[in-house]
């Protein structure tokens, strides 16, 4: 009998274990279905909790796949080691999971790359904008703490792009400046770090500012840390107001009237006739408040503490060009910062407006064939752009900076020394219409074709054209 027991046990136990494996593989909480969709909920929980809500997981049994556009190499390293780590030791034995493969790429690289840190007035920090992995953001963020004399609020977002050398460096300079202020703000876009606020000492503004306007290239430094200015020009509510101190009543005349022939707009005279230690700023106040007049807001200041006419606001692209021209003889001994931005949008042009995006090609056509055009050129034999293109040089701007976002602008010249300085001309204006300054490459041109030179008629080999290529940024963005 107990043998016939045994032998019903057996038979049972056979006819039933087919069902108890497909039970295991299929309805357990250690199936494969119920085993992947557990490793992948816990997966994306890491991620989302390590804030990497760019990463997704995809799961084959207990090996992972990380998918998404990651805003740098580093942060595709950090995410498959959160996946990796995120169900426990992994492994078959632990139940976890084995291995990550990743199919994640970059991100398309964010421009301009703007990161900033303000200066509140409790001593506190607001630091925003992009940084490029966890990992410098967690430094930015110690490094404000370690300086702030109260709470730092992080505003932060990863994201792809940051320009090549040492961008970390220069945000870390850029906090411990901006900390010595009462209340200031430094801005990082791109390769261009400004600071702004105000201090009443001058041996501190001093020393901002030689601290600032010496970092490294590729990046450039502005400082514009305010005292009590000698003198100055501001917009406020449509009208042009004149302070500080003129060294004579011929001199305050003179700039009441080239106020009020630039500008068109009301003038009001708050200045005083005085002597001071600082001289020799009247011709640079001149020259300035001629192009300043025609800003749409702002203010132009003359500031001995640090030996500078410095010039704030908004104003359109070719009204930069031709401020930054023109003062670099007035100006003398006294340093010229131009940090204003370019007004683009307020400007009316004729041509049409250009798609916001473009294919890299279409884009250098468009920007070549205004050149070629002989819509926007240079005064012959010179560097300087002609003064009658203003209009033409605001529409290239806006056409510039729609199809230019997100692609790189190269110039190619031929290399001698006026095509150069030509070129050099042209990257600065692009980069004061707020696009990144192009890379410039020297190349050999054979013989220019008749009538397509800037200069049309111009015979010398410096005047033949350079030409633009816009192609799709991948990396960082050139040096």
């Amino acid at each position: 009998m107990v043998r016939l027991l045994d032998y019903l046990t057996g038979i049972i136990a056979l006819i039933t274990l087919p069902f108890i494996a497909w039970w295991g593989v299929n309805q357990s909480p250690q199936s494969a279905d119920m085993l992947e969709a557990r490793l992948q909920a816990k997966a994306l929980a890491a991620l989302q909790a390590s804030g990497m809500d760019w990463a997704g997981v995809e799961m084959d049994g207990q090996t992972a796949t990380l998918t998404g556009a990651a805003p740098s190499e580093d942060a595709i390293i950090e995410a498959a080691q959160v996946v990796l780590r995120s169900n426990g030791p992994g492994g078959v034995l632990f139940g976890g999971i084995s291995q990550v493969r990743t199919e994640a790429g970059q991100a398309p690289p964010v421009r301009p790359y703007s990161w900033s840190a303000e200066k509140t007035a409790d001593g506190g920090m607001v630091i925003s904008g992009h940084v490029p992995s966890k990992a410098v953001r967690a430094l930015l963020l110690l490094e404000a703490e370690a300086v702030a004399n109260g709470p730092v609020e992080d505003r932060m977002v990863l994201a792809s792009g940051a320009p090549a050398g040492n961008w970390q460096g220069i945000a870390r300079l850029a906090i411990a400046q901006v900390a010595k202020l009462d209340a200031g703000r430094a801005e990082l876009s791109d390769h261009v770090l400004t600071i702004k606020g105000a201090a009443p000492d001058d041996a501190l503004r001093s020393e901002l500012t030689n601290a600032v306007t010496g970092v490294a290239a590729p990046f450039r430094g502005m400082a514009l840390v305010r005292g009590t200015p000698l003198w100055a020009a501001a917009w406020s509510n449509g009208e042009l107001v004149l302070s500080g101190a003129v060294p004579t009543e011929a001199d305050r005349r003179a700039l009441v009237t080239l106020a009020r022939r630039s500008s068109g707009a009301a003038v009001r005279d708050e200045m005083v006739v005085a002597q001071s230690a600082a001289d020799d700023w009247t011709a640079g106040a001149k020259a300035g408040l001629a192009h300043f007049a025609g800003f749409t807001s702002g203010i132009m200041a003359i500031d001995p503490a640090i030996g500078a006419f410095t010039f704030e606001g908004e104003a359109p692209a070719s009204t930069l060009q031709f401020l930054s021209d023109d003062m670099a003889g007035p100006a003398g001994r006294w340093r010229v910062v131009i940090a204003a931005t370019n007004g683009a949008a307020a400007v009316e042009v004729a041509s049409a407006a250009t798609p916001e995006a473009q294919a890299p090609a279409d884009c250098a056509g468009m920007i070549n064939a205004a050149l070629q055009s002989g819509e926007v050129g240079f005064e012959p034999g010179s560097a300087n752009f002609r003064r009658a293109d203003a209009q033409a040089l605001d529409a290239l701007a806006m056409g510039a900076r729609a199809c230019v976002a997100g692609n790189a602008l190269e110039l190619a010249v031929k290399d001698d020394v006026l095509a150069r300085a030509r070129a050099d001309a042209m990257a600065g204006f692009l980069e004061r219409a707020g696009l990144p300054r192009p890379r410039i490459a020297a190349i050999g041109y054979g013989p220019a074709e008749g009538g397509r030179g800037m200069d049309t008629g111009a015979a010398a080999a410096s005047d033949r054209p350079f030409e633009f290529t816009v192609r799709e940024q991948s990396g960082q963005w050139p040096g």
